[in-house]
């Protein structure tokens, strides 16, 4: 099963104390993937909470992603629920490179999105 994991999980698995970060590491070692959306995402907010880049990039490193180029923009033009057009660039991302599974924090982007790809909240 190849899984795609939202930026919200990457951060969820770094950020000290969170509260879902035992649930978003049990993810580690699967057929996951993200896009380089994410890896934009988790690297701006992990270094706002003061993680060290260094260490950010090298947890990317162990990271495979997504192709991020015209294909997924025009999906992402063409699927956009609502106003947040980052989500349907993430969502697009999963969904052209064939994924089985979304997982997120963000139950309004499953509920938007279910349509297109199984979605996995937590």
């Amino acid at each position: 099963m190849k899984v795609f994991l939202d930026a919200n999980i990457l951060l969820e698995s770094s950020l000290p104390g969170r509260l879902k970060a035992e649930q978003a590491l049990s993810f580690s070692g699967k057929d996951i993937v993200t896009s380089p959306l994410s890896a934009h995402l988790y690297v701006y907010f992990g270094t706002k909470v003061g993680i060290p880049l260094r260490r950010l990039t090298e947890h990317l490193r162990a990271l495979r992603f997504t192709p991020f180029g015209q294909s997924q923009v025009t999906w992402a033009i063409d699927n956009c629920q609502g106003n947040d057009f980052e989500d349907a660039l993430q969502v697009a991302c999963a969904v052209t490179s064939g994924c089985d599974m979304f997982v997120t924090l963000d139950k309004k982007l499953a509920a938007q999105y279910g349509q297109f790809i199984k979605m996995k909240v937590l």
